[in-house]
């Protein structure tokens, strides 16, 4: 089979895109995942009238808009228009930050941080995701694994910067400096990223028929209850040091750092282990793990504590994220449309997200606390554990329904969807 008609498995074609996708997983989700250290600062200066689950209001609509905007950039990427993509993102990112680096007011931080900078990274995130798929078989989980690495190393290197910057030129320059850092590597993202190649019979056009799927609708309704509960501790881990273990600030940031510094380790090793099992089956052990951290989270009662729970969790958070692509391939194994699956499955995510840690805001503040926000989200995974025992507890291929062979019947991809489904 030539280069052409089947995704490469190394060398430099493949590996920049790994690179690109890396870049842009830093400047997109790495940004989200350090909105902990926006929030801490929020909560002390210019919005401190302001409550917890109001000012977290602000990184979950970042955070809803960059999921969100997979619903319409993966068809887009599906086309072959990742350029436009990535291009549009990296101008708002910048104009964002700017912006944010203004903002003094509630709406006016929202509207900068929360929705241009969210759109921003709509434009790009599932698409530079999605793209790993096309270059790579084998080696797939491990480029996945490594590309979305990007967002660990953002959550390290973005809360250090916020402190360390905040004291030394102010918390405006700050985001003016991350606007300068984005703008420097999202360009580089743009000069590595090709476009999506097609194979030869594949369809051209996206059809909306590919969303009416029981199997999609119910995977995506897993990464919705992921995403309620995921980056709670993200969000949350400066504030319980700074209020619950009446610590410095900076302990928090560096505790936030080092979430995402375990999280990393735990991309990696728990994407190399699903290159040797079924994805979906390693996705299923780690949510029940993170239930099981969520159940205990409430006896966290000094530094000592917080930092288990930090490598621990950490760990499990890179492969509950990075997972998700490589578990939605092993119940579609074939290629046409999985921008389109996983951009849909990314906007139920951020319907998640949206909701998620105003919620334990809310319950943070109420008599329940700490105790509270530990069973909710506890028994939350558990749910999701149960539901994913679809997928894993019965014998389950991959191969199409009866309806979808029929639906498939006229399009000129069915046989090569057969083939997949048989050597999935």
């Amino acid at each position: 089979m030539s280069s052409n008609e089947h995704p490469l498995d190394g060398g430099w074609s493949a590996w920049s895109q790994v690179g690109a996708a890396f870049l842009i997983s830093f400047c997109t989700m790495g940004l989200g995942n350090s909105f902990g250290a926006f929030q801490a600062y929020y909560e002390q200066n210019t919005l401190e009238s302001y409550s917890e689950s109001e000012i977290s209001w602000i990184g979950t609509t970042q955070g809803f808009l960059l999921s969100l905007g997979g619903f319409f950039s993966g068809p887009l990427y599906d086309k072959g228009d990742i350029k436009i993509l990535v291009y549009t993102g990296t101008v708002l990112s910048v104009v964002g930050l700017l912006s944010t680096s203004f903002a003094e007011r509630y709406y006016s931080t929202i509207l900068s941080f929360g929705v241009t900078v969210g759109v921003a990274c709509g434009a790009m995130y599932v698409p530079a995701q999605a793209m790993i798929s096309t270059h790579f078989e084998s080696r797939a989980s491990l480029a996945q694994g490594i590309s979305m690495a990007g967002t660990n190393v953002g959550g390290i290197i973005y809360p250090i910067l916020v402190r360390q910057l905040e004291d030394k030129i102010g918390f405006s320059w700050a985001c003016r400096v991350f606007a300068l850092m984005n703008g420097v590597m999202l360009t580089t993202a743009c000069l590595l990223i090709k476009p999506r190649r097609k194979r030869p019979g594949e369809i051209k056009h996206f059809h909306w028929q590919t969303f009416r799927n029981w199997k999609l609708l119910l995977f995506g309704g897993c990464a919705l209850l992921l995403n309620v509960g995921v980056d709670v501790p993200f969000f949350f881990v400066p504030t319980i040091v700074l209020y619950k273990l009446n610590l410095p600030p900076e302990v928090g940031d560096s505790l936030l750092a080092g979430l995402n510094a375990s999280s990393l380790l735990g991309r990696i090793f728990l994407n190399w282990v699903a290159g040797k099992i079924k994805p979906i089956n390693v996705w299923q052990f780690t949510i029940f793990a993170a239930c099981i951290l969520f159940f205990c989270w409430f006896l966290i009662g000094d530094l000592a504590g917080m930092i288990v729970f930090i490598i621990f969790y950490g760990f499990l958070v890179g492969g509950l994220i990075s997972l998700i692509p490589r578990s939605l391939q092993c119940i579609f194994p074939d290629e046409a449309d999985f921008g389109a699956r996983l951009g849909l499955i990314e906007a139920l995510q951020g319907i998640g997200f949206l909701v998620g840690p105003p919620i334990a805001g809310e319950i943070l503040m109420s008599p329940a606390s700490y105790l509270g926000v530990s069973i909710f989200f506890g028994l939350i995974y558990f749910t999701l554990f149960m539901l994913v025992g679809v997928f894993t507890w019965q014998k389950f291929d991959g191969k199409p329904s009866r309806d979808e062979e029929a639906s498939l019947d006229d399009e000129p991809l069915s046989v090569l969807y057969r083939v997949a489904a048989r050597e999935g």
